[in-house]
């Protein structure tokens, strides 16, 4: 193949390469039209560089002047798509110079990590930048005489690495990886990498002059074998790793949405004196209820929520982590006589579990909470007949793990525990109620059941949550208000003494679907008036929030499912850790109620790093028995080659002792070294070499230059340092100097 046509070739691999690389985007976007303007950041570089090339520019001016071109373009197309800044942004940067021309791209960048993932492909500008600024950099290194096969082969793995991050590993499970791997091996071995090389060979003693011929290196065909192990590991091992991925969305905070202050808590008593009212329809599947607003946070006044709205998709974290066990939320609901001009105010849209994608239009979403919001009406209430759909997921507890879950500690939690000036009674109430409890999930069932116990539900009853209304709910008479109370005054009364002897608990208004929990139900069905109410719920480490309803009328009492394995509820479960009764302090003891430690997670990393172990020293071993091989293969060509080939092994031996000698060395001073350093006088095998070579007929075995060659080797080998005589045999043949004669004439080259 000619210069010109092996350019083309290397160019047209690592083109390749990087197309390949950039696949794996498209999963973070809508739409995989993204792919084009990928596709052609990645080929218009190495087009102006080869024309820059033709017409003799510099590779330093052609470097400039398309990074140039590339961020006029990319502030063109991003001051157009720019969207104001959120108030107090400190912009003075801005205002002066180039920044405020590249001010658009770099804030370009936050936008693509804060959008809802998959992301508009309007949002891929940063990506394109960094495909045409890599494939640039592949351009201009091609041009080199340095190891440029290395520079493709970088850019790929820059690209494919962003992908990657970009969707928090998710983009590919293995099968462009698998496909850059070979696509790279194949630019090694076919074009010249570093894998083969392509040489002419000059004549030398005893051999007549060949034409080019591919040439293994065996340095590169290792580093094939180990690219190939190292891959093949890595797409393997891949699946069993069960940590979360890298998300680099959580260290970008997303736009925030200010919260109206107001929550419908207020609107409980209304639509449950409107008992027959319809206030919504619900279709598909869902767990039985659906959460109209969640409300972590107690001043000792009532109940409300600091809530974090973001657009629903934004990657988020919510600060306790969802339990193990969880179930699918696919639900359509059509809003009747809670929107519209005589409905509810406020934004709150009706919703189960983490809400994953919806149909409502601009949604969303507070991540710690689950509450659904969309922009309201200028009346400040829910459109009307607004129908939507909600995907999700819900925690699933049952018994058994529930059973033996505690209670997580850091400032995550503080939130759901803090109770300010917590009236001493209502402390020591709780403490008395839960003094027999052996787990955390016992304490929290007697609390409910305590609360319940000879009260009564009313929905014409005193309203609130102050310490007050509940201290008069718990232990007044009924002559003075107490013992009666709305599912308000249950469900508050419930979290608070939840709180006072250490579980995390929130107060939740939702709505209780007629018929409990349905999978793909079609049917429509109808939630009125009397289905709004009310509970609770505590956070149990492990898994996750458990729903309490200590309300007369629940038709459960707890969300807790049947334990399938019928294991007895007060035995823990292996990876759970069980938890004692709290003590008289008021917060949990941190080292009695920890979060269960995923035992599996670590086996898992514990088994990958055996694998990449076992796979690393295959490996080694491998290319030990490969360069063995190799040598092995080379003395019986040396053999078999008589006294030149003979003479050969000892300069290679040489050449292993003391390192390449200079080019210019003849056979009579590499015989004097070598009698130096062992003592034996191998003139006469150099003699014999050139007698045989320069010699009529053809090389035959020469037993006794064999012979002196080996004795001459293994002195040798025997004066090296210690660690060349470790790697002796491993170590690839040297380039050892060879006597040269010209072409088919059997003289010495002048």
């Amino acid at each position: 193949m000619s210069a010109r046509g092996a350019g083309l070739a290397v160019t047209a691999w690592a083109c390749a390469l990087l197309l390949l690389a950039c696949v794996p985007t498209a999963a973070a976007f809508t739409s995989p039209v993204v792919l084009a303007p990928l596709a052609g950041a990645v080929l218009v570089p190495f087009g102006l560089v080869a024309l820059a090339r033709r017409l003799r520019v510099p590779a330093w001016a052609t470097g400039t002047a398309v990074v140039a071109l590339v961020l006029v373009v990319a502030a063109s197309v991003a001051r157009v798509g720019a969207v104001p800044l959120p108030d107090g942004t400190d912009d003075a940067w801005r205002s002066t110079g180039a920044a405020a021309a590249l001010a658009p791209v770099a804030d370009a960048v936050a936008r693509l990590l804060t959008a809802p993932r998959p992301a508009a492909p309007l949002l891929a500008l940063p990506l394109v930048v960094l495909a045409a600024l890599v494939a640039l950099g592949v351009a201009l290194a091609l041009g080199r005489r340095a190891p440029a096969r290395v520079a493709p082969l970088v850019g790929a793995s820059v690209l494919y690495a962003a992908a990657l991050l970009l969707t928090a590993g998710a983009a590919d499970r293995g099968v462009v990886a698998v496909a850059l791997v070979a696509v790279a091996a194949a630019g090694w071995v076919l074009l010249g990498g570093d894998a083969v090389a392509r040489e002419r060979e000059a004549p030398r003693l005893g051999h007549a002059a060949r034409g080019p011929r591919t040439r293994w290196r065996a340095g590169g065909v290792a580093g094939l074998v180990v690219v190939a192990l190292v891959a093949a590991v890595g797409v393997a091992s891949a699946g069993a790793v069960t940590g979360r991925a890298f998300e680099p969305r959580e260290h970008v905070a997303p736009p925030r949405v200010p919260a109206p202050a107001v929550h419908p808590l207020a609107e409980l008593s209304r639509w449950q004196t409107d008992a027959d009212a319809t206030v919504l329809r619900v279709a598909g599947t869902h767990p039985g209820y659906l959460t109209w607003v969640a409300l972590p946070d107690f001043d000792g006044t009532g109940w409300s929520a600091d809530l974090d709205l973001r657009a629903v998709g934004t990657v988020v974290e919510p600060s306790l982590a969802p339990g193990r066990a969880r179930s699918a939320v696919d639900v359509e609901v059509e809003l009747a006589a809670l929107a519209g001009p005589s409905g509810s105010p406020g934004p709150w849209l009706p919703s189960a579990g983490d809400v994953v994608a919806t149909t409502a239009p601009r949604a969303l979403v507070d991540a710690d909470t689950g509450v659904l919001a969309v922009p309201p009406t200028p009346d400040g209430r829910l459109p009307a007949g607004l129908t939507y759909r909600v995907r999700g997921e819900v925690d699933a507890p049952d018994a058994a793990r529930a059973a033996g879950a505690g209670v997580p500690g850091g400032a995550e939690v503080e939130r759901y525990l803090r109770l300010d000036r917590v009236p001493p009674d209502l402390r020591r109430y709780a403490q008395d109620v839960v003094a027999g409890a052996h787990s955390r999930l016992d304490q929290a069932t007697l609390l409910a059941d305590t609360v319940r116990a000879d009260r009564e539900l009313a929905v014409d009853a005193v309203s609130g949550s102050s310490y007050a209304r509940l201290r008069e709910f718990l232990f007044a008479d009924r002559a003075d208000g107490g013992q009666v109370g709305t599912s308000e005054q249950f469900a508050g009364a419930f979290a608070v003494l939840a709180r006072a002897v250490g579980l995390p608990s929130r107060v939740v208004l939702g709505f209780a679907v007629p018929g409990g929990a349905a999978q793909d139900d079609a049917a429509p069905r109808d939630v009125r008036g009397a289905d709004v109410r009310a509970w609770a719920e505590v956070y149990l480490a492990g898994t996750g929030w458990v729903r309490f309803d200590p309300s007369p009328d629940a038709a459960t009492a707890t969300g807790v499912a049947p334990d399938a394995r019928q294991q007895d509820a007060g035995t823990p479960v292996e990876d759970d850790v069980p938890v004692d009764a709290p003590q008289d302090a008021p917060a949990p003891d941190p080292d009695a109620d920890v979060p269960p430690r995923d035992a599996a997670g670590g086996a898992a990393l514990g088994v990958v790093a055996l694998a990449l172990v076992v796979v690393l020293g295959a490996a080694g071993a491998g290319t030990a028995a490969a360069l063995a091989a190799l040598r092995v293969v080379r003395r019986r060509r040396l053999r078999a080659a008589g006294a030149v080939g003979a003479w050969q092994h000892a300069a290679e031996a040489l050449a292993l002792r003391d390192g390449p000698p200079p080019g210019a060395a003849t056979s009579p001073r590499l015989a004097e070294r070598m009698a130096a350093l062992t003592g034996v006088d191998a003139s006469g095998l150099a003699r014999r070499a050139e007698a045989a070579a320069f010699g009529p007929g053809a090389a035959t075995d020469d037993a006794a230059a064999w012979q002196q060659a080996r004795e001459v080797e293994r002195l040798l080998r025997r004066g090296a340092r210690p660690a060349r005589r470790l790697t002796w045999w491993l170590a690839p043949p040297p380039r050892a100097p060879r006597s040269r004669v010209s072409s088919g004439t059997g003289r010495p080259a002048r």
